[in-house]
């Protein structure tokens, strides 16, 4: 190789270490300390949205498994985490609904994003104990027809009551300007 080669390569090779470190800071996630008025929100949005999504995970584990083959005694079983997810998030709610209530925001769409949440958090709160007294009469109910019949309706109309209350919660978590990190991670 000729020695212009050769320096050319050489300086590319020496450049390319630093250029690659510069692209770096486009994939570390950005600096999300939030402020003692944030803070909280995100930490009483976390458990609640994880534990909500409990619920929905005993519903798909039911609704998954359930085939002709199924004992009536394993489909009440799955009948009752349901129950149990769905009371387990009740304390999750009040404390979230606690947390929004003492949110003290200027503008005029973040205060309406917060009544439009503590409405929907005191419906889902409704659901939360309708859930728990559906799911245990289904969990009792002992004729495998009516079981497979109704546990898919009730199902879909609390996963829909679930939706709503997400949409509504990620509409005022959005206007106020905290981010939720991905189930499974860390809040920073």
């Amino acid at each position: 190789m000729s020695r212009s080669i050769w320096c050319a390569l050489l300086m590319v090779a020496s450049v390319a270490p630093a250029q690659a470190q510069n692209g770096r800071e486009y994939f570390t996630s950005p600096d999300t300390a939030l402020d003692a008025e944030h803070a909280p929100q995100q930490q009483a949005f976390i458990i609640l949205r994880d534990s909500t999504s409990t619920i929905s995970a005993a519903g798909a584990r039911l609704m998954s498994d359930m085939s002709p083959s199924s004992s009536l005694p394993w489909m009440q079983a799955r009948a009752r985490a349901v129950v149990t997810a769905c009371a387990r998030s009740e304390r999750p709610l009040a404390n979230a609904q606690a947390v929004t209530r003492q949110g003290v925001w200027p503008n005029a769409a973040q205060q309406k994003a917060q009544s439009e949440l503590l409405k929907e958090m005191t419906a889902l709160a409704d659901d939360l104990t309708d859930c728990q007294k559906r799911w245990t009469a289904l969990a009792a109910d002992t004729s495998n027809v009516s079981f497979r019949e109704n546990a898919p309706y009730q199902m879909k109309l609390l996963e829909d009551k679930l939706n709503a209350f997400n949409r509504t919660a990620q509409t005022y978590l959005r206007y106020i300007g905290v981010k939720l990190p991905p189930k499974g991670q860390k809040s920073s």
